[in-house]
């Protein structure tokens, strides 16, 4: 009997002693935790709350900093939404997140098939072709403005000397989306090659070569074993680049500035005219709110689609 008090006495001991080190554990795991916290809060959550302080209110540069500012709840939201500039600006960002986002995905995907294989210099191949990545963004918009100016670029003189009369690339809106997207995706397919490169070298090859012992195709083998492979690379590509084209500025600033007629006045332009150009700090920080909304709408729409292929080549 009292073997039996002495063992469930020593068993609540253990109990209590092993409660305590877990709430000391948990306690120096917050405490260790904490840091990171209060940074996450710094940088992320302070200037959200104080930017949407911001846009409830009428805010501008030349109001002195003591000032007072009305609130003015959602106004200056439904102010932006009643403006045609606004939907300019949000056709232009989509156009740019729908058109590259294709064009780099077919021409990046097509390139890393061919890097996948064996040739003569393709290590070279790999090291020069990586090079635009490595260049700064404002470096690539004053590249490429260059090159297709109309009084001394190299791409029009090359038209000329063929014998034919080369558009207007920076001063026509009808070549704005096409010159934003040419010069998006030479930016950024080496991105999304060297990504679905690395996909396809996880493929086992045993898989392509009881495929052909089966009689499959080249294109079967591609369908139902290339693509299957490549949903994790291709999850990432749209996820990156479909967020980074949609918050373009620095290029296309550069670039053209949002002309020719606001025909490349994306999101991020806009906001800068708003706050820089007019001076109203309410104004453009609900804008970057409306942007952030429609950033997490176009993140949802693109896990959608990734679901939607996920089942189709499932």
């Amino acid at each position: 009997m009292s073997a039996n008090r002495e063992s469930s006495r020593l068993w609540v001991d253990v109990r209590v002693w092993w409660s305590k080190a877990k709430n000391q554990d948990s306690v120096l795991g917050y405490l260790l935790v904490l840091p990171a916290l209060i940074l996450v809060f710094i940088i992320f959550f302070y200037p959200t709350i104080f930017n949407l302080y911001i846009a409830t209110h009428e805010w501008s540069w030349s109001t002195p900093l003591d000032a007072p500012k009305p609130y003015i709840g959602i106004q200056n939201i439904t102010n932006i939404l009643r403006t045609p500039r606004f939907y300019n600006s949000l056709k232009v960002s989509l156009s740019l997140v729908v058109f590259a986002i294709a064009a780099e995905y077919l021409l990046g995907l097509a390139l890393a098939l061919l890097l996948n294989q064996k040739f003569l210099g393709r290590g070279v191949f790999r090291a020069v072709f990586i090079l635009p990545m490595m260049i700064a963004p404002i470096v690539i918009g004053i590249q490429w403005r260059y090159l297709l100016s109309g009084n001394f670029g190299v791409i029009n003189y090359l038209i000329i000397q063929l014998g034919t009369e080369p558009p207007l690339w920076l001063s026509n809106p009808r070549w704005g989306i096409p010159v934003l997207v040419a010069v998006d995706t030479w930016t950024y397919l080496p991105f999304v090659a060297l990504i679905l490169l690395a996909g396809l070298q996880q493929i086992p090859l045993d898989l392509y070569d009881a495929a052909k012992v089966d009689g499959a195709g080249a294109v079967a083998r591609f369908r139902y074993i290339t693509m299957p492979f490549l949903k994790p690379a291709t999850i990432l590509v749209l996820l990156i680049r479909g967020t980074d084209a949609f918050r373009a500025f620095d290029v296309v600033y550069v670039l053209t500035g949002g002309g020719p007629d606001r025909s490349t006045e994306v999101l991020g332009i806009l906001l800068y005219h708003v706050a820089f150009g007019e001076g109203n700090l309410g104004k453009a920080a609900a804008l970057g709110l409306i942007i952030t909304v429609i950033g997490m709408l176009i993140g949802t729409a693109l896990l959608k689609v990734i679901r939607t292929e996920v089942r189709i080549f499932g």
